[in-house]
């Protein structure tokens, strides 16, 4: 859309589309705000890598866990 009208991005955006989209998982008329993490982003890493370190930091603090 070029040049829309502020009717025209009202009607696009909606009210109440972030809480559809975070809290009601509604992704046909809700949104997600993922933007305000972007900047604590280290590195970008593949989804294999990304298991990999869930499951290494898993296994490290199961100990302390069973503990309890």
């Amino acid at each position: 859309m070029n040049g829309a009208t502020k009717e025209e991005l009202e009607t696009l955006l909606g009210r109440g589309r972030a809480k559809k989209g975070m809290f009601e998982g509604d992704m046909v008329e809700g949104e997600l705000e993922i933007g305000q993490v972007a900047a604590s982003f280290k590195a970008i890493l593949p989804a294999a890598q990304i298991m990999q370190n869930l499951i290494s930091e898993y296994n490290q603090t199961l100990p302390q866990l069973q503990s309890f």
